[in-house]
């Protein structure tokens, strides 16, 4: 990062210190500063990248490598001990194997499977998403293989092996369906790959990706804002074939702290439903109570229960505040939660991500061990005890690493406009 900027993540420097240190690198040329710290990042025309190349033509040497295009990549990949690197921006840990979405590819498995992923989803978790998801092996491998123009039947293939063989067509044979959590930047950077991860390459608009992260999942949201809700039922009522040609609307917005569950999901069009965002108007009001007499299923997550109640007590006589009160209020009351659980996250570490775990989101794990049928309106008209899998025992474990992820991501992104509203002293007290 050029002198100037803002200083690296905690994350990036605690990956720097273990990454200088590894005995694997031994040898290789670094600057140690006068403050104790490292040049990790050099030019590769100066006296260190130069020495740093001959470094790593001697070891492509001592692990059999032809001296050719490519090979300081290949050295660099090869020898890494854990095979991710950590963005110096956000701090996110991303492998350095093309194991990720490029953005086309998003686009034509939304085109085919109606679900969309993000640039940091990795193959494995779409495989198991799209399996959840109601897809055959078959369709999946078969779909994939087609893509990177691989001639081998998948049939007698684990997963494991058919991802392998994707990345290498993207790897090696250039296809472009999958590319590396972060480019290959030998003799550059010490490690030799880039330190801007995939996540925040483009730097105009820290830690996002084109159209301010649309290719996220639809879950993903409701996990990154600790939504109520059945969201395991949720999910899978998005694929009902009523959202055929059209997309699921949340009638309460997630990021104001409404639930993510099938009763509060509606059909709209995507232009319409891109324009809504995270607005509140009177007929959504109206809605969701409409939604809530009905069925009995609470709207509003816990968080935001109180602001809530005092909407529905009082928005039919205050109309004109619903948009510049009541949503406003909604909004930052988001944006005060989340930096409450980042302020104990920080100063707990894992004791308290268990702990938030154990309190806000264990509530809701029992979801994901049924299968559900619907009627149009959402309701669940059958559960049925779901067969749990080896790759589906991973749900809760990945609900949980997206929940805590994204509080830090949520708190630590520059340009957010919404600053939040806490005293020093209220939150000192609720710590």
């Amino acid at each position: 990062m050029p002198r100037g900027k803002k200083a690296y993540h905690e994350n990036f420097q605690q990956y720097v210190d273990f990454i200088v240190h590894h005995p694997v690198y031994r040898g290789l040329p670094i600057k140690q500063k006068k403050d104790g710290s490292y040049a990790f990042v050099t030019a590769k025309g100066s006296k260190i990248g130069q020495e740093r190349l001959r470094w790593i033509e001697k070891k492509a040497e001592e692990l059999g490598f032809t001296i050719e295009d490519g090979v300081y990549a290949k050295v660099m990949r090869e020898i890494h001990p854990t095979k991710y690197t950590t963005c110096q921006i956000c701090g996110r840990s991303l492998s350095i194997y093309y194991i990720y979405p490029n953005k086309n590819a998003i686009a034509d498995m939304y085109k085919t499977f109606k679900k969309k992923y993000s640039i940091i989803d990795s193959i494995s978790d779409i495989w198991d998403d799209l399996l959840d998801n109601g897809y055959s092996e078959e369709k999946i491998s078969k779909y994939f293989f087609d893509k990177c123009d691989i001639k081998e039947s998948p049939t007698n293939l684990s997963k494991d092996e058919i991802i392998d063989k994707l990345e290498y067509a993207c790897r090696v044979d250039g296809k472009a369906l999958l590319g590396p959590g972060a480019m290959s930047n030998a003799p550059d950077r010490f490690d030799g790959f880039h330190s801007y991860n995939r996540c925040c390459r483009k730097k105009e608009d820290r830690g996002r990706w084109d159209s301010n992260m649309d290719t996220y999942n639809q879950d993903r949201r409701a996990y990154e804002r600790w939504s109520d809700g059945n969201i395991h039922a949720a999910n899978k009522f998005m694929r009902n074939e009523i959202f055929n040609g059209t997309s699921a609307d949340h009638i309460g917005p997630i990021s104001l702290g409404f639930v993510h569950d099938p009763r509060y999901l509606q059909p709209m069009p995507g232009n319409k439903n891109s324009s809504k965002r995270d607005r509140l108007s009177l007929e959504d009001i109206e809605k969701i109570i409409e939604v809530e007499n009905r069925t009995g299923i609470y709207p509003a997550s816990w968080y935001v229960k109180d602001i809530w109640e005092y909407i529905k007590t009082n928005y039919k006589d205050n109309t004109d505040k619903i948009e510049s009160i009541y949503r406003d209020s909604m909004k930052q009351n988001m944006t005060n939660f989340m930096h409450l659980l980042y302020q104990i996250i920080i100063h707990t570490g894992d004791y308290g991500k268990e702990l938030l775990a154990e309190f806000f989101l264990q509530p809701n794990y029992h979801y994901f061990e049924y299968d559900y049928e619907f009627n149009n309106l959402g309701e669940i008209i059958k559960q049925t005890p779901r067969h749990r899998t080896e790759r589906s025992k991973g749900d809760m474990e990945r609900y949980k690493r997206i929940a805590i992820d994204s509080v830090i991501e949520y708190v630590e992104k520059d340009n957010r406009n919404l600053k939040p509203t806490i005293s020093k002293q209220n939150e000192n007290e609720r710590l």
